[in-house]
């Protein structure tokens, strides 16, 4: 004869038995309490233990619904620690006390983890049959569905999950996702909108109806709206997200879209949080990026060299910044032809090119203590949406005193943009300048193949400036001379209209603005000495 186990009835608060599901008096098993030091968190293996010898002695309906429950919890447990062993021994002793629709919709979850799709798919019609509304059958079954991308039918399963519960939300979620699979971007637009709404919706609240918070569709939303330029839109829903759950690829996600808004310095400090929590291979890469175009050139370095293996070509590239490296040694400097030509010519800014000189090494670098000492700028060092062109001189000065250089070339334009202008905006004019500048020396005088080489760079430093910069490949060029170019982005796309358009030396007297005919000018004696 089998031994009884002794049981103690422990009397359980009522307000914790509703919470945990628990009876008020829970049959434990003597031999366990000493295991039990807080009511909130007995451990389930005790309360199955007491659970089973409680059954075994009144086999009762009572006794029995929360054996069932408690194994199915203790299911949930293993599964999630990948213990599948240990998961269907579980499930057979819950299939010995009762084989309805919760042990076949278990038993597909199992399947589905082990990859046994087929399997778990009838698994979740058997248990839909036994309960047609089940709405967490239909969402499971959708994700089976999904995965062997059987779109048409899983988008049934999710529809119906929803039409069962329309306070589940995570069916519309994945209708959603199909949507983006299929690359129906308006549609899943909708339905991740509709999800966002119901979640801000005053009028559900006041009724009771209250949602879990799901920052997952403040993801995809945002992912929508870069995926389709719109980048205001992204940056706000990506931040309202993060009110609610500091989510890693929230973050990074925003990272991306405040780049290309020009917010570049809110990109970094985002970036570097997050690499901080979160040193992804990805992460690194962006945050490399990002500081190799604010001038942090060491710190890239040091960045870049944690992900050599995945992203070489960065990694490599940030050498020559760092010198470690030598371009020309390595590469064809397409510039080379046009040194001598340059020195010849006169360059268009002579005080400013007299302070560059004294603030330079004997490479032509800007030393920065040494510029700020001479000028006596406040160093902007933020994102700015607007600059004049008053600095514009110093810029150019660093492009030229770096001669056929680039990489010197762009450390100086970089530092002397950021010094007395700011990041954002005049960021992006000024590398379009400068590319606009190289190309010349290489001698490229097509406009046309200017903009289209350099609008990718330019897209990632200022989606809506690069914007700007593209149409002038749709526009007249001829409409520049009597514009007010103060306002450097207005100054930067005249000056790529005045070189496409090659004024003549007596209609390049008729520019009004005057840092902008001296500069157009500059840049023309290059091409035609060429």
């Amino acid at each position: 004869m089998e031994k009884i186990k002794a049981i103690v009835y422990l009397p359980i608060k009522p307000e914790v038995a509703k919470r945990l599901n628990l009876p008020v008096k829970l049959p434990v098993l003597a031999e366990d309490l000493l295991l039990i030091t807080d009511q909130n968190s007995i451990p389930i293996d005790v309360i199955l233990r007491g659970l089973e010898e409680q059954y075994s002695i009144e086999k009762s309906e009572y006794w029995k619904s929360y054996l069932l429950y408690f194994l199915y919890e203790k299911f949930k447990i293993l599964i999630n620690e990948g213990k599948f062993d240990e998961v269907q021994q579980v499930l057979k002793r819950a299939r010995d006390l009762q084989e309805d629709y919760r042990y076949y919709f278990y038993n597909a979850i199992l399947q589905a983890k082990l990859g046994n799709y087929e399997l778990a798919e009838i698994e979740f019609k058997q248990s839909l049959a036994l309960n047609p509304n089940f709405s967490l059958a239909y969402y499971e079954l959708g994700n089976v569905l999904f995965a062997k991308k059987d779109y048409d039918e899983a988008m049934e399963a999710y529809t119906k999950a929803y039409q069962t519960d329309p306070n589940f939300l995570l069916p519309l979620l994945k209708i959603g996702d199909i949507y983006m699979e299929l690359g129906q971007l308006s549609d899943a637009e909708v339905i991740y909108r509709s999800i966002v709404q119901k979640l801000e919706s005053s009028e559900l609240s006041a009724e009771g109806i209250k949602f879990e918070p799901m920052p997952e569709a403040y993801l995809r939303l945002g992912v929508v709206y870069n995926l389709r330029q719109q980048y205001e839109k992204a940056e706000e829903i990506f931040k309202k997200g993060l009110e609610i759950a500091k989510k890693p690829e929230i973050m990074y996600n925003l990272a991306y879209t405040l780049t290309r808004l020009g917010k570049h310095f809110q990109a970094y400090g985002l970036l570097l949080e997050l690499s901080k929590q979160y040193e992804t291979p990805e992460v690194l890469n962006e945050l490399g990026i990002l500081q190799r175009r604010l001038g942090l050139y060491e710190e890239a370095y040091q960045t870049f060299e944690k992900v050599q293996d995945d992203f070489r070509e960065n990694f490599e590239r940030i050498q020559f910044f760092v010198g470690k490296r030598k371009y020309d040694d390595e590469f064809e400097n397409e510039m080379k032809g046009s040194e001598e030509l340059v020195e010849k010519i006169e360059f268009p800014f002579q005080d400013a090119l007299e302070t560059i000189v004294q603030s330079t090494n004997d490479d032509g670098e800007l030393i920065v203590e040494d510029f700020l000492g001479l000028t006596k700028i406040e160093p902007i060092l933020k994102d700015v949406t607007v600059a004049d062109t008053k600095n514009f001189p110093y810029i150019l000065a660093g492009m030229y005193i770096a001669g056929t250089d680039p990489i010197i070339m762009e450390k100086n334009t970089t530092k002397l943009t950021l010094l007395t202008m700011g990041a954002g905006l005049p960021l992006a004019c000024s590398t379009a300048i400068l590319r606009l500048y190289q190309h010349i020396l290489s001698g490229d005088k097509n406009i046309d193949h200017i903009i289209e080489d350099i609008r990718g760079e330019i897209e990632e430093i200022h989606f809506l400036f690069s914007t700007r910069l593209t149409s002038l490949l749709e526009s007249p060029l001829d409409d520049f001379f009597d514009v007010d170019c103060a306002d450097y982005e207005t100054f930067a796309i005249n000056l790529f209209k005045a070189v496409g358009y090659q004024p003549s030396n007596e209609e390049i007297e008729q520019i009004k603005d005057e840092i902008l005919k001296r500069t157009t000018k500059f840049m023309l004696e290059i091409m035609r000495e060429q």
